[in-house]
């Protein structure tokens, strides 16, 4: 097998760091948002977003929406459907009540028009399910359906603030003996409250790897281009 020149050698060097540069250039440095959840129930597909990344978080009000389509792929509206939304805290049982019952309303968004939404606002961080049924108004309209889709619930800021400032705060001292001269020391005033890591300073660590390696990628084919110039 005959050995690459010198300059061959360069310009593989130089070409194999541009198309790792163009690699990590074009992937996203933070995790991308989930995609849209489909069910399918008789002859029923449902599409769920949660406005607007498919990420709800506690105590945060959210719109949540779901593309219904009969068969051939044309969109069922509100106004067709006699429709319910529940939610429910999982693990779900058959006997489980809902925790919530959000009113539906039309929503227009991504091109449909006229399909169920609702306000919701998860009360805690969790996992749960969101179920959609429903009937047509019109008979043989289409077949009844039951839609279920998982939902991820993480911290929402204003309960992160809270712990932060609940763990800033030390308990304070109860004074059992009032008639005690001498002021007690409460070991707890010394402690301070640890650092609350926050989800910005996670993705930030997380990038620092690709940085490197994108630094690192271009500082190579910078030299192989600079062997290749003086050959």
């Amino acid at each position: 097998m005959p050995l690459l020149k010198p300059k061959s050698f360069a310009l593989a060097i130089a070409t194999a760091a541009i198309l790792f540069c163009l690699n990590a250039i074009s992937s996203p440095l933070s995790q991308p948002a989930a995609a849209h959840q489909v069910e399918i129930s008789n002859e029923v597909g449902g599409t769920l977003h949660i406005e607007p990344d498919d990420n709800p978080r506690a105590g945060e009000e959210v719109l949540a929406w779901v593309a219904l389509t009969r068969r051939g792929g044309e969109t069922i509206q509100l106004a067709e459907c006699d429709c319910q939304l529940t939610v429910y805290t999982q693990p779900r049982q058959p006997d489980s009540e809902p925790i919530l019952s959000p009113t539906l309303s039309a929503v227009a968004s991504e091109g449909y028009q006229g399909i169920p939404g609702a306000d919701i606002t998860f009360p805690t961080v969790g996992l749960y399910t969101l179920a959609i049924s429903g009937n047509p108004k019109q008979a043989d309209d289409f077949s009844p359906f039951e839609l279920a889709f998982d939902v991820t619930v993480a911290a929402g800021q204003s309960q992160s603030e809270s712990s932060a400032e609940s763990a800033a705060v030390p308990p304070s001292a109860e004074i059992t003996d009032p008639d005690t001269s001498a002021p007690e020391t409460v070991a707890s005033d010394a402690i301070e409250a640890p650092d609350t890591v926050t989800d910005d300073e996670v993705s930030d660590a997380g990038q620092w790897p690709i940085l490197i390696l994108l630094l690192g990628g271009v500082v190579i084919g910078a030299i192989s281009f600079l062997a290749i110039r003086q050959r």
